[in-house]
């Protein structure tokens, strides 16, 4: 066995070296954790809430059919004017719109989520 005696600390600078190596490493490594981490928190959060928003525009769009269901049967027997049936529709119909614009921000905010995770959604291949 042959070990270098006089190499100046060149071997001790060098475990030294390596040991500060390994710490940076081991702390970025903890970075991309927590940076995984809080991209799969965020993603869970904008799709929880985009379900509750989706939810509440389905009611109302539910609800929207049942005002111009009531409001042209209104107008029909006379009871009221052709405007609250417009705006009956008027409301149904922006209703209808966001509703959708909230089922294409589900499905992005789903897909965001399955990224976050690291996919995982391929069909396996046979």
């Amino acid at each position: 066995m042959t070990w270098p005696i006089f190499q100046g600390g060149a071997i001790v600078s060098n475990i030294h070296a390596q040991e500060a190596l390994r710490d940076q490493a081991f702390v970025t490594y903890q970075q991309t954790v927590l940076t995984a981490l809080e991209d799969v928190e965020n993603a869970l959060i904008a799709f929880a809430e985009e379900q509750k928003h989706n939810k509440s525009l389905s009611d109302a769009v539910t609800a929207d059919h049942k005002a111009v269901d009531l409001n042209l049967r209104l107008f029909q027997e006379g009871q009221t004017d052709f405007l609250s049936v417009l705006t009956a529709q008027r409301t149904l119909y922006t209703d209808q719109s966001a509703f959708t614009q909230s089922r294409e921000n589900l499905a992005a905010d789903l897909i965001a989520l399955y990224k976050a995770l690291g996919g995982g959604w391929e069909d396996a291949q046979p």
